[in-house]
């Protein structure tokens, strides 16, 4: 508790150390070579104040937050959990420090100054790569409220269902000077694709799911799409995990995990052929209070993924409707569904990315890679499977994960492994799905 207090106290030191005319800069987030930054960059954030706040009165406070701004140094720490003990404040920054977090205990916040009637400013050094951050505004009362977008660089929203995702992004070049050159230090992929002809589209979508109510799509079509192509297109079925919103978790993965961005970039390079990526909300059929928590039924997980979603988006969209050009992955509980269809339907995918959860000895309702009865179904299929396994060295999925893969050992099923400097946390899963694309899927 003590050296997470000096962090945030360090964080309210850093910030008040230079006086910055934030009167010069546009609303929202300005990101600026800085040759004062540990970094070699410097970010700007402007807070513009809403009209008003249902429930609060006039607001004296502004913090910017992210549970990805804290860095960790590789080597040290605990695998499979991410502690603020070991953290450092990005003001802290040094070459070989790698962004963690997914927690409230590793969450970073920073007091911005007001500098003009509802303006407020703050400026932060960050490293390579894309970095969710919402505000959280406090009222003269003390009443706060969170989660809040920044308002001048908006998250994204479903036109179909009329549900935005959770986080606004800023995205941060590569200094090799600065950043070093350790593994993952280069995280450039992740940054908007700068050639309007090289960018893809971001298409949201909504369709009558399992349970009779509309689902919400998100979808990514390459550059160029062409929905006469003789060949189809080959095909990402990607999950999120468990969210506190029931609604909108299909933006997530194309929003926060930056998959627009990294899919056009690695197209570009021609280190991948063009495909389509689709994300789902599977969390509507959690079984939790009002949809929510973890315990997922994958029963109509499963029906809704093949009898609802699959024929409506072949039917609507030039994409592969066999095995061979079909892929599935998630992460967390999505990475559980993950693994579940590879265990009850390997016949339906050719590449399955199990990332960060993996069901083992039962989860959902639905016996697990340990059961001996599964492991038979899984070995008398002789279809093509390929697996690809990732978790963030302080992930608490990275224990489920390793098992499966021991188990994939035991039975003589082979499988790629990944394991990135990050925990439970959006820094992982852009990442692993930048490894994935480069890598694994269709190689």
């Amino acid at each position: 508790m003590k050296k997470l207090f000096s962090i945030l106290l360090a964080l309210l030191v850093a910030a008040s150390l230079f006086a910055v005319d934030f009167s010069v800069y546009d609303k929202g987030v300005t990101v600026a070579v800085d040759g004062n930054s540990p970094t070699g960059y410097t970010a700007t954030f402007i807070y513009d104040e809403l009209d008003s706040y249902p429930g609060l009165d006039d607001i004296i406070k502004v913090e910017l937050y992210s549970d990805c701004f804290m860095l960790f140094d590789p080597s040290t720490g605990n695998r499979g959990v991410v502690e603020a003990v070991y953290g450092h404040s990005p003001y802290a920054y040094r070459a070989g420090l790698a962004p963690a977090g997914g927690d409230g205990g590793t969450t970073v916040y920073v007091e911005l100054s007001e500098f003009a009637d509802g303006l407020w400013g703050v400026q932060v050094p960050l490293s390579s790569g894309a970095f969710v951050y919402n505000f959280r505004v406090t009222d003269v009362n003390g009443k706060t409220k969170a989660r809040l977008d920044d308002p001048s660089n908006p998250t994204v929203v479903n036109k179909a269902t009329g549900i935005k995702s959770l986080s606004s992004l800023v995205y941060i070049p590569y200094n090799p000077v600065t950043m070093g050159d350790s593994a993952f230090a280069d995280r450039s992929v992740e940054l908007p694709q700068a050639d309007p002809a090289k960018k893809g589209s971001f298409v949201t979508d909504g369709y009558i799911g399992e349970d009779g109510t509309l689902h919400g799509l998100a979808i990514y079509l390459p550059a160029g799409y062409d929905a006469e192509r003789e060949e189809p297109y080959k095909v990402l079925y990607i999950s999120h995990g468990t969210s506190g919103d029931v609604y909108g978790d299909e933006l997530r993965w194309l929003n926060e995990g930056a998959v627009v961005n990294i899919t056009d970039n690695l197209v570009a390079e021609g280190v991948a052929e063009p495909f389509v990526v689709v994300s789902m909300n599977n969390q509507q059929y959690s079984r939790g209070p009002g949809h929510q928590g973890p315990d997922w039924d994958f029963a109509p997980i499963e029906v809704d993924q093949i009898d609802y979603i699959m024929p409506y988006v072949e039917a609507k969209y030039n994409i592969a409707t066999d095995a061979s050009g079909r892929a599935y992955a998630g992460l967390s509980m999505g990475g559980v569904t993950t693994s579940n269809m590879l265990l009850y339907h390997p016949e339906l995918f050719s590449y399955y990315g199990i990332w960060s959860y993996a069901n083992v000895g039962g989860s959902m309702g639905v016996a697990g890679i340990a059961d001996k009865a599964v492991q038979e179904s899984l070995l008398s299929y002789d279809g093509d499977l390929n697996i690809m396994i990732a978790a963030g060295t302080w992930d608490f999925g990275l224990e489920p994960c390793t098992q499966f893969g021991e188990v994939l050992d035991e039975i003589g099923i082979d499988y790629v492994s990944l394991t990135v400097p990050a925990a439970h946390d959006w820094e992982n899963w852009q990442l692993t799905y930048a490894w994935a694309v480069e890598n694994f899927l269709w190689k």
